[in-house]
C-alpha cells in the first residue's frame, strides 16, 4: 500500500467528498478482511444480513409489508436464499408506480441522495439511497479497483459514456479539483473520428494515467486508432472495463495495444458495483455482504444463461429486494485460485450495443447513446435503434403512458446530435423490445455487413 493511497482513503477523499466518502477507510478495511473468510463463512454472514433487511423492510416499508403478506412470506421465518422464491420480482414499473410506498419510514427523504436507474432500452426511473449505503458502495468499489491494480489517488483516464458522471461546463475550480485532487480526466464517448481520437491520444499522453477506466466498445475503438496511427502514447498499468459486456475480441485488442491486463467489473446504477474480476481472471466475484444474486434460468435461451435477480443488502432507505436488472450471466462453481471467499459469475450477457457508422467514415459507439438519448425521452418506455444502411437509422419504440407525438420530435432532435441530415431516421411503434435467444437485449444494432466485421465490436447472431 502506497502512502498516497493511504492518505487518500484516510484524509483526502473523506475531506473532499464527505457525503460519499466519510468513513471509507474503515469500510475498506472491513471488506478487505471479509475477503479472507471462506465462501461458506461469508454466505452465512450474507443470510444474517439478508434476514435483517427483510425484517426491516417488512416493518418500515409499506410496499414490502403488502407484498410479503400477499405472498405469504414471513421474514422472521427466513432461513435460506431459496426462501425468497415466493416473493415476486421488483421491476422498474414498481419503482415508478410505488415510489412513495417503497420509502422506509426510518429515513428522511430529504437526507437521502436521489439517483436514477441506468438507461439502455428503458427509460431511467428515480430511486433513493441512504448516505451510509453510498459510502459503503464507494468502499466496495475501491476494493474491486484494487484487485485490478488501481488504488485511491492514482491517475485515471476515463473513456466514458455516462454524461451524468462528468461536468458539462466545469468551472476552473472544478477543473482543478477534478484534475489535481481527484486525479482523473474524462474522454466522453460520442462521435468518434480521427480528429477526436487524436485529441484523446494527446490528452492521455499529457496526463500519463496509471489506469484507464472505460466502456469496452469505445476503448476498443480507441485502441484500434492507437495501433493504426503509429503515434506514441503512454504505458498504463491496468485497464478496467464496465457498463456493457466485454467481448473476448475487445479484451484481446485492448491488452495487445496497451500491453496490460484488462479487468472486467459488473454493476448498475441501482446497486453500484456488484462484481469484479480478480487477478486470476476466472470470473467475477460478488461481494456477499453487498448484494444477493439469484440465477433464474432463461427460457428459450440458446445458451445456458440465467437472468440475474439482485437484492441490495446496503440500502435500507429504499430497499431493492429481488430486483430485475435485465441482465444475464452464468454462475461459476468451485473456489477461485485467488483464495477469496466470494461467489462468482461469468459470461455476462447484458444489454449490448453495436457501433454505428456514418457516410463520412465517423463512428458512433451505441453505448454513448444510452446516457445522451434514452434518459431524456420520458414519454417513451423502451427503444431500440437499428442501422440497415449508412444513410438510414430505424427506431423501434414502446410508448409510455405520457407518450405524445412531440416525444418523437424531441427524440429526433437528440439523435441529430449524432446523425447528420444525410442519415434518414424512421420510427416504428412496437409492443415490446424482446430479449434474444442468446439472453441478450440489444439496444443498438448495426446490420451493415461490411461493418459488422469491425474487431472492436463483435456482432451477436440474431435468431
Amino acid at each position: 500500500m502506497s502512502l498516497r493511497s493511504y492518505l487518500y482513503r484516510q484524509v483526502i477523499l473523506p475531506s473532499a467528498q464527505p457525503a460519499t466518502h466519510r468513513g471509507v477507510a474503515g469500510r475498506w478495511r472491513f471488506y478487505s478482511n471479509l475477503e479472507r473468510g471462506s465462501l461458506e463463512q461469508n454466505l452465512e454472514l450474507q443470510k444474517v444480513a439478508l434476514k435483517q433487511l427483510l425484517q426491516d423492510a417488512y416493518e418500515h416499508v409499506p410496499f414490502y409489508r403488502r407484498r410479503f403478506d400477499k405472498a405469504g412470506f414471513n421474514p422472521n421465518a427466513f432461513r435460506e436464499v431459496d426462501d425468497l422464491r415466493g416473493i415476486p420480482y421488483l421491476t422498474r414499473d414498481d419503482l415508478r408506480q410505488s415510489f412513495e410506498s417503497l420509502k422506509s419510514s426510518q429515513y428522511n427523504e430529504a437526507e437521502m441522495p436521489r439517483a436514477a436507474t441506468g438507461g439502455t432500452t428503458s427509460n431511467p426511473v428515480p430511486f433513493l439511497r441512504t448516505t451510509e449505503s453510498v459510502q459503503s458502495k464507494n468502499a466496495l468499489q475501491m476494493r474491486f479497483d484494487g484487485w485490478a491494480g488501481l488504488n485511491a489517488g492514482d491517475k485515471v483516464f476515463y473513456v466514458w459514456g455516462a454524461l451524468q458522471d462528468f461536468a458539462q461546463r466545469p468551472s476552473w475550480r472544478w477543473h482543478v479539483f477534478d484534475r489535481y485532487i481527484m486525479r482523473r480526466v474524462y474522454a466522453p464517448t460520442s462521435l468518434f473520428n480521427e480528429k477526436l481520437l487524436e485529441q484523446y491520444r494527446v490528452q492521455m499522453s499529457r496526463f500519463r494515467p496509471r489506469a484507464i477506466y472505460a466502456y469496452p466498445t469505445p476503448l476498443a475503438l480507441f485502441c484500434e486508432y492507437l495501433r493504426e496511427s503509429g503515434r506514441d502514447f503512454p504505458a498504463v498499468k491496468s485497464v478496467i472495463c464496465t457498463a456493457e459486456p466485454l467481448f473476448s475480441a475487445q479484451r484481446n485488442i485492448i491488452e495487445s495495444v496497451l500491453g496490460c491486463r484488462v479487468f472486467e467489473q459488473y454493476g448498475s446504477r441501482e446497486f453500484g458495483m456488484i462484481a469484479g474480476e480478480c487477478e486470476a481472471h476466472a470470473g467475477l466475484h460478488i461481494n456477499p455482504l453487498a448484494a444477493v444474486v439469484e440465477f433464474i434460468p432463461v427460457e428459450d435461451s440458446a445458451t445456458e444463461l440465467f437472468e440475474i435477480i439482485v437484492t441490495d443488502l446496503l440500502n435500507f432507505g429504499m430497499p431493492l429486494i429481488r430486483y430485475r436488472v435485465g441482465d444475464c450471466a452464468a454462475p461459476v462453481s468451485g473456489s477461485c485460485a485467488c483464495g477469496r471467499g466470494y461467489p462468482r459469475i461469468a459470461q455476462l450477457a447484458g444489454r449490448t450495443t453495436d457501433v454505428f457508422y456514418l457516410p463520412d467514415g465517423s463512428k458512433v459507439p451505441g453505448v454513448s447513446l444510452t446516457n445522451r438519448v434514452v434518459q431524456h425521452i420520458p414519454g417513451i418506455e423502451q427503444m431500440q435503434i437499428i442501422q440497415e444502411q449508412l444513410d438510414h437509422i430505424h427506431v423501434k419504440y414502446v410508448p409510455g403512458v405520457s407518450f405524445a407525438r412531440a416525444d418523437l420530435d424531441f427524440l429526433t432532435g437528440k439523435l441529430r446530435n449524432f446523425f447528420p441530415l444525410v442519415v434518414r431516421i424512421t420510427f416504428e411503434q412496437v409492443e415490446e423490445i424482446p430479449r434474444e435467444r442468446s439472453g441478450k437485449t440489444r439496444f443498438c444494432i448495426c446490420r451493415i455487413p461490411a461493418m459488422t466485421r469491425d474487431l472492436a465490436m463483435p456482432q451477436a447472431q440474431e435468431d
